[in-house]
């Protein structure tokens, strides 16, 4: 199953998105970029809401261009959920199946599934009304799913989330979605949402694909020249550091794990089946030059490979085996240790630093 689209333009007023060329198979694609880039417009194509000028959009072998929106089997997922309020929440749910399989659900094992991986069971006889923003999400993610969909399309659906529920229902999401392995376009401009879904990464300005690739590249990208999509992967991003290592133990809420030779510790009780991903700020990470006693768990030595000087701080970029760590210092602290690029470093920062973003169970 993939999502293909070939050569496609469309010109709304004085913007024109394209030509524009994507494929996206059984994964989970994050499209980023600033506000006017083109991004809704581009899922509006898939959607089949607006037809491009020029082009073809191919949904599992089928050349869906012009067809119907009702014909592309498309499930889509806006920043508001869009829900029923005359009707109850498995009656919200189940809306798009045909009249039989509604009669029929509790036998559908596709709809029970969906239903239980989403957490939400205990709701399906309780009104619209009065259910938190989380919950209402997660109900239209269910409605969405149960028609098995061929193309999943979501529009910054956790954008109006509290934090806390955000960073729940991005683990429970990327779960669910690479469950069902379908072809997936997210968009988004928010860096927890790049770090904790993506499989691959577009980056759309002003209509046209400036770079593409997985997050490793697309961080790695820094090094090249700015232009406008790395100048603003820099903005949201912030340069902040994005971990991704393999759980080792978990003992009184604090999982070890490992990233190539190195070991470090975060917050939290994580499966020993699982890969993690954090984010640790670039301000948490202190550096010095000399090994020193700390009561914070995580302390790596590496080579300074980069620094970058702005207005008021100091970026330093270390590499130590396969981990990646920047640092954000003032100027005063840059100047007394007097550190140059080639010379090694200790990075020091405590284990409530990471903030785990993304989890993946049973990998090899």
């Amino acid at each position: 199953m993939a999502l293909e689209i070939i050569d496609v333009t469309k010109k709304l007023g004085h913007f024109t998105l394209g030509p524009l060329s994507l494929r996206i198979d059984k994964d989970i694609m994050v499209i980023l970029g600033p506000t006017g880039s083109g991004k809704t417009t581009l899922i509006n194509l898939v959607a089949g809401i607006i037809k491009p000028d020029n082009g073809r959009i191919i949904s599992d072998g089928v050349d869906i261009t012009n067809k119907e929106i009702e014909s592309r089997r498309i499930g889509y997922v806006f920043q508001d959920p869009t829900l029923f309020p005359h009707l109850n929440v498995h009656e919200n749910i189940l809306f798009g199946l045909k009249r039989k399989e509604r009669e029929n659900w509790e036998t559908m094992p596709l709809v029970r599934k969906i239903i239980d991986d989403l957490g939400i069971a205990h709701l399906l006889k309780r009104n619209i009304v009065g259910l938190s923003g989380g919950e209402m999400q997660k109900i239209s993610l269910a409605r969405m799913l149960v028609i098995s969909p061929k193309i999943i399309l979501l529009d910054e659906p956790l954008s109006h989330l509290d934090t806390s529920t955000k960073d729940r229902l991005r683990i429970e999401l990327r779960g669910i979605l690479r469950k069902q392995q379908i072809p997936t376009i997210y968009v988004t401009h928010f860096e927890e949402d790049i770090y904790a879904l993506s499989d691959s990464i577009a980056i759309l300005n002003n209509g046209i694909i400036e770079e593409r690739g997985n997050l490793e590249q697309i961080l790695n990208s820094y090094k090249k020249p700015l232009s406008p999509s790395h100048s603003f992967l820099r903005t949201v991003t912030g340069g902040g550091n994005y971990i991704s290592g393999k759980v080792i133990g978990s003992r009184n809420e604090l999982t070890t794990f490992k990233v190539g030779s190195n070991t470090l510790f975060t917050v939290g009780k994580f499966s020993s089946h699982s890969k993690i991903g954090v984010m640790v700020k670039r301000e948490d990470v202190i550096l010095s030059k000399e090994k020193i006693n700390t009561s914070a768990r995580n302390m790596v030595y590496g080579e300074v490979v980069d620094i970058i000087h702005t207005s008021n701080v100091v970026d330093v970029f270390l590499k130590s085996d396969e981990l990646n760590l920047v640092s954000r210092i003032t100027k005063t602290a840059a100047e007394e240790l007097a550190i140059t690029i080639g010379e090694n470093v200790y990075a020091i920062f405590k284990a409530s630093a990471p903030h785990v973003i993304r989890e993946e169970i049973d990998i090899n």
